[in-house]
């Protein structure tokens, strides 16, 4: 199986089954009272934060973040207006979560990996395969829509991340053994019980 099909399986399987990750190797905390972003000051990837991974570091297992956000701007809201947090190997950006949207009134946006499946498969896929040499680092930003006239601005901005390492995913030759195992345990228990019987 590939890396991502691997993470998107132990991601499903942790979410349906709530099941315990290893622990965290390390935790990372990001907190801000805000930030102010104008298009045509400061357009583009306006950075709120980083952290700089070390190349031992196994999975991301956990990613929060919470933002209160407002743009302005003339015209419509712009889908791509709002806030992210983006995996990245020197300047180039590897994996990319939309953590928070565009609104046109204040308003908090909270944002959970491990409620995104998909998100939680595809930045641990991308880490697996992260050139380090590069420098890795996860990065939370704003990005205002170049527009002229738009603004985008937040308030009361946290990340919170953990790393660690996620359990295997069993291949489905195990699932097999083990089906066969159980199979074999009730045989015997069926044949115990039927001995006590007579």
């Amino acid at each position: 199986m590939t890396s991502y099909t691997n993470k998107l399986l132990t991601a499903l399987t942790v979410a349906a089954l709530s099941l315990p990750l290893s622990a965290a190797a390390a935790t990372y905390t990001l907190t801000t009272p805000g930030t102010d972003q104008h298009a045509w000051v400061n357009a583009g990837q306006f950075e709120i934060g980083r952290f700089s991974l070390q190349s031992n570091v196994g999975d991301i297992i956990g990613l929060n973040t919470s933002v209160t956000l407002m743009d302005q701007g003339w015209g419509n809201q712009d889908p791509t207006n709002g806030v992210y947090v983006g995996l990245f190997a020197g300047e180039t950006a590897l994996y990319t979560l939309h953590v928070a949207g565009a609104n046109h009134s204040w308003k908090t946006d909270d944002y959970y990996l491990i409620s995104h499946p998909g998100d939680f498969a595809g930045i641990n896929a991308a880490l697996d395969n992260a050139q380090w040499n590069a420098g890795v680092t996860v990065r939370m930003y704003t990005n205002a829509w170049d527009y002229p006239g738009w603004e985008l601005h937040t308030r009361n901005v946290t990340l919170d991340m953990s790393t660690g390492v996620l359990p295997a995913v069993p291949e489905p030759s195990s699932y097999g053994m083990m089906l066969g195992g159980l199979a074999l345990l009730g045989t015997v228990a069926w044949r115990r019980q039927g001995r006590t019987a007579s």
